[in-house]
């Protein structure tokens, strides 16, 4: 939605009346991707003032934990920030009765300026200087779940992907959440059994993309908050069954020019695969900075189990056309439709900080107009030339920390705090003995 027609709180009054609203979820995302908030009377909402909350929420472990980081140091007397409702995204929480739900900016309460951890002003500023070079960007996260029963036990020990009896058996709860998207004005493609055990996915509609991060916040959280009233777990832990799928989040990705025009559909170079150049230079700059970026792609332990060989979670840095064993699949000679896939997400990535990455990973090769690799054909994992992916989240981070293009993305508060709040994440995982061990070494030793 253009400045020009920002919706009001008038608006947002209306909506609210016609639709027997009498509370308000307000809700930002902490850096983990986790929605926080708070529920406020209609009342107080339409008085418009935001309300405050501690900023360390920016900073705990994802069980809110406080440990001491550069944000939010252990003398730092844990202080409020500001949050702001961003009325545009007001709308209908079409899973409940008599709730709306809007997003929050994160403002300083003293320079009233986005705070440096709040990823969702990060895009914003990106978006903004998109629009200077000429563009808007549209997008569309991909995401997979599992559902588990009541006692979380998955739903399935089968893989049985794209199943239509699967899919009658669960339409239920699935059936459910396409409906509660629905109400909530979140426009749903389509839904399938995926690839792993008890694994579904369901595709949103593509879009300007801030709308389309939010309602990826948005689709997480209905999917949880339907599937626990329909008796059923869902979840978006990458990978929650051993020996199972794990669970991706593919942002599909493309500009539009001034004139309303998809400019990766441009035709600059027709013997190239990718015949606009300013898709070239996009993907350029999302191959040159992946590894630096791959901490943020894959911010917890469990990511590194879904990136295997030959699992459709890509390990190589390499892009393709119509190929989902690359990192980047570029979807061409489809129009208005054509596209980036970015294939390297985890689910359970914060859709924020991942669109971040990528928009100034694409700028960066739009303005330094970087060499684009060679094309990656049939099986990239047998070209002992491209770069891997690491292998573990602390080569990940160590990248991340030293580099200096992320600390021009992310700013340094950020990459500080977050690197300090992975150590300190990896440092609780290394000290916990875990089932695994007990049960091959117990009775051993």
């Amino acid at each position: 939605m253009a400045d020009a027609e920002a919706r009001t709180l008038g608006e947002c009054a209306k909506i609210a009346s016609d639709n027997n609203i009498g509370t308000v979820a307000c809700m930002f995302t902490d850096t983990w991707g986790i929605p926080r908030g708070k529920r406020l009377p209609l009342d107080q909402f339409l008085r418009g003032a935001g309300f405050s909350m501690a900023g360390v929420a920016f900073s705990w472990t994802p069980r809110s934990d406080i440990l001491p980081t550069p944000w939010a140091e252990m003398d730092s007397e844990f202080r409020d920030m500001n949050l702001v409702p961003d009325l545009n995204s007001f709308r209908v929480a079409g899973w409940t009765e008599g709730l709306a739900v809007v997003m929050c900016d994160a403002i300083d309460p003293v320079s009233h300026e986005a705070i440096p951890m709040d990823a969702r002003g990060m895009v914003k500023k990106s978006l903004a200087e998109f629009a200077d070079a000429g563009y808007s960007v549209n997008m569309a996260p991909e995401l997979e779940f599992h559902l588990f029963n009541d006692d979380w036990s998955p739903v399935s020990d089968q893989t049985l992907c794209y199943s239509m009896d699967r899919a009658d058996e669960l339409e239920t709860v699935i059936g459910g959440i396409r409906e509660a998207l629905r109400r909530s004005g979140i426009d749903c493609e389509a839904s399938n059994v995926e690839y792993g055990q008890s694994q579904v996915e369901i595709n949103l509609r593509y879009g300007e993309a801030l709308a389309s991060l939010d309602e990826t916040i948005l689709f997480r959280h209905i999917t949880k908050a339907v599937a626990r009233k329909h008796g059923y777990h869902a979840t978006f832990m990458v990978k929650p069954i051993n020996g199972g799928a794990g669970s991706g989040m593919h942002i599909h990705q493309s500009l539009v020019d001034g004139s309303g025009e998809n400019a990766f559909a441009r035709v600059d170079d027709p013997s190239h695969p990718v015949t606009s150049q300013v898709m070239r230079d996009y993907v350029a700059g999302l191959l040159t900075h992946q590894l630096e970026l791959q901490a943020i792609a894959m911010p917890t332990l469990t990511s590194y189990k879904r990136a295997e060989d030959y699992s459709f979670a890509p390990t190589q840095v390499c892009w393709g056309l119509d190929n989902r064993l690359v990192g980047v699949r570029c979807l061409t000679g489809i129009g208005p439709g054509t596209r980036v896939e970015v294939r390297w997400g985890a689910a359970d990535a914060n859709p924020y900080l991942l669109a971040q990455g990528y928009l100034q990973a694409g700028l960066a090769g739009m303005r330094e107009h970087y060499t684009l690799q060679n094309i990656s054909s049939g099986d990239p994992h047998a070209d002992t030339s491209l770069r891997r992916v690491a292998l573990s989240l602390e080569s990940a981070v160590d990248t991340f920390s030293a580099s200096p293009f992320a600390r021009r993305v992310y700013g340094d508060m950020f990459v500080d705090t977050f690197t300090k709040m992975q150590h300190d994440e990896m440092a609780a995982f290394a000290a916990h003995v875990t089932d695994w061990e007990f049960k091959r070494y117990a009775d051993i030793f």
